[in-house]
């Protein structure tokens, strides 16, 4: 893949990222393009320079077969598709790596994938895992499309699915205006030069056919309260939920400034000493704690001598335990008031156990509409601790209550409906993140929003149907929500458990489906950028 396409690539993964992406974890598989030459040579002049031309535009290349599955065949633009859909992932996981969220991936956008690679044994380039990528995203495509068509599948797309299809190739466009280009110019920056409009939408919309089959048989798939049983006691240390009260006291040996302002280093010395004097404050601090002190104003008065110090009274579910210290917190014998020190690569914790417990809190399923207080005002250079530009006023927040109750009465003039609702939401709301999901937010858990937003959700009272406002002043949203309480689910643990069932049985699944089936280089490969 060129170094320029590489590099359009790059930009266009960054402009397109959103929050709700984060959330995605990295599933689908990627493909490159093949393409092969067939044609006659003419002896005229005239007609050499127009196959020459013909040839210049891709006509043969977009046509030759790069790709054959058991019967199915793809060209170079439908591998580079799959390819780049790779490429997408990993550049994902990358920027969640910018954002302090470690060990995901060593890919590097900056360096081309043939240069850098995905093992420390550099027995694979990351230009080799994408198309290998590609080439099992298309054995899968090949068989699941049989596997559709023998089970009856209708080929055609849902409403939904259209609704999808149309929504993708819009933003598509728009995206393509912002940057400057054509619709089919920005397809070839993105996917090469083998891309057309026919081949992107081609394999979109058999992308969301496809997915709608695999829905279809997720669908089927159901699970007893004996499966869910044998589920926790398998992984209970991962699930259940822990309260303890941890306090770190800091071993790092602050530097210092020579007379010239350059930073000196601590010595071994003074690194060995400053770990020395914190294990000396933690053994203190539990030893008091154990003789009856308070812990939290015990590990106060360290917190104030060195703001590196911390504490903390929380609670977390084993799977997010440190692991300088869960192991010692998920020992079956541990008991309420349980107190220990462990080291770490930069001092030490004090840690007390206070409780376990599975938590069975439901998540909710709710809709809103956010409503955004219009920001009018100046920054005011004399108050350097606020900007005043990205707050409202007291009368733009009132005028944004002033609308979403007007949508809410909108709404109960209606046939008070979750679908109504959806469609408001669509219209009105200033959420980017589900404004095209009718504001339906699914499986929320207790604390995963805003204060305001998670006290609304999770007042036990609720039933389907349920509306209400919620104020929300929180910096970049500031504003007022209308809300649509749709219905109580699952808790957390058993979603998460019914999850890692599905996953199961659907890899099982496609396995059997692509079992018999190959991806074979043809001679038009050699056309993949």
């Amino acid at each position: 893949m060129s170094a320029s396409r590489e590099k359009k690539q790059r930009q266009s993964a960054g402009q397109n990222l959103t929050q709700k992406e984060l959330k995605e974890a990295k599933e689908a598989q990627a493909a490159k393009r093949k393409s092969i030459l067939y044609w006659v040579i003419g002896v005229v002049v005239v007609i050499l320079v127009a196959a020459l031309l013909i040839w210049n535009s891709n006509f043969f290349q977009n046509r030759a077969t790069a790709v054959t599955v058991n019967g199915h065949n793809f060209t170079a633009g439908e591998v580079e598709y799959y390819y780049n859909s790779a490429y997408q992932q990993e550049y994902q996981l990358y920027y969640y790596s910018t954002m302090g969220i470690t060990g995901l991936t060593n890919f590097n956008p900056a360096t081309d994938p043939k240069d850098q690679y995905v093992d420390e044994e550099q027995t694979q380039t990351y230009y080799d895992y994408f198309m290998e990528s590609a080439l099992d995203a298309l054995t899968q495509v090949a068989a699941l499309t049989d596997a559709a068509e023998k089970d009856g599948f209708s080929l055609d797309l849902s409403e939904s699915g259209k609704e999808t299809y149309n929504s993708t190739i819009a933003s598509m466009k728009d995206n393509a205006t912002t940057s400057g280009y054509s619709y089919a110019s920005y397809l070839q920056a993105i996917y090469g030069s083998h891309m057309t409009t026919g081949i992107y939408e081609s394999c979109l919309k058999r992308a969301i056919m496809l997915t709608e089959y695999q829905q279809a048989h997720q669908d089927t798939l159901t699970y007893t309260d004996e499966d869910y049983t044998t589920y926790y006691d398998e992984n209970k240390d991962s699930i259940d939920t822990f309260s303890y009260e941890v306090a770190f006291l800091s071993g790092s040996a602050p530097s210092t400034t020579d007379e010239d302002g350059n930073t000196v280093e601590a010595t071994e010395e003074e690194k060995t000493a400053a770990m020395e004097a914190a294990k000396a404050n933690a053994d203190k601090l539990m030893a008091d704690v154990e003789a009856g002190g308070d812990f939290a104003e015990l590990a106060d008065a360290y917190v104030q001598e060195d703001s590196a110090n911390t504490f903390r009274s929380t609670e977390t579910t084993g799977s997010s335990l440190s692991t300088t210290y869960g192991d010692w917190l998920k020992d079956a014998a541990r008991a309420e008031g349980d107190i220990n020190v462990f080291e770490s690569t930069s001092g030490y914790y004090v840690v007390r156990f206070l409780d376990r417990y599975l938590d069975e809190t439901p998540t909710a399923d709710i809709r809103h509409i956010l409503v955004k207080a219009e920001l009018t005002q100046e920054d005011d250079p004399a108050t350097e601790d606020v900007d005043e530009s990205t707050i409202p006023t007291d009368e733009a927040m009132e005028a944004a209550k002033a609308e979403a109750e007007s949508l809410l009465a909108q709404w109960e003039a209606g046939d008070k409906t979750a679908e109504s609702f959806g469609e408001l939401a669509k219209a009105n709301s200033d959420d980017s993140g589900s404004a095209s999901n009718g504001g339906l937010y699914t499986q929320v858990s207790e604390g995963q929003m805003v204060d305001t937003f998670n006290d609304w959700i999770f007042d036990s009272e609720h039933t389907e149907g349920d509306t209400g406002l919620v104020e929300n002043t929180n910096s970049g949203m500031y504003g007022w929500h209308v809300m649509y309480f749709q219905a109580w689910n699952d808790p957390t643990w058993k979603i998460n458990a019914k999850s890692s069932f599905q996953n199961d049985d659907m890899t099982s699944w496609i396995e059997s489906i692509t079992e018999g089936y190959e991806a074979v280089k043809a001679d038009g490969f050699k056309y993949v950028d």
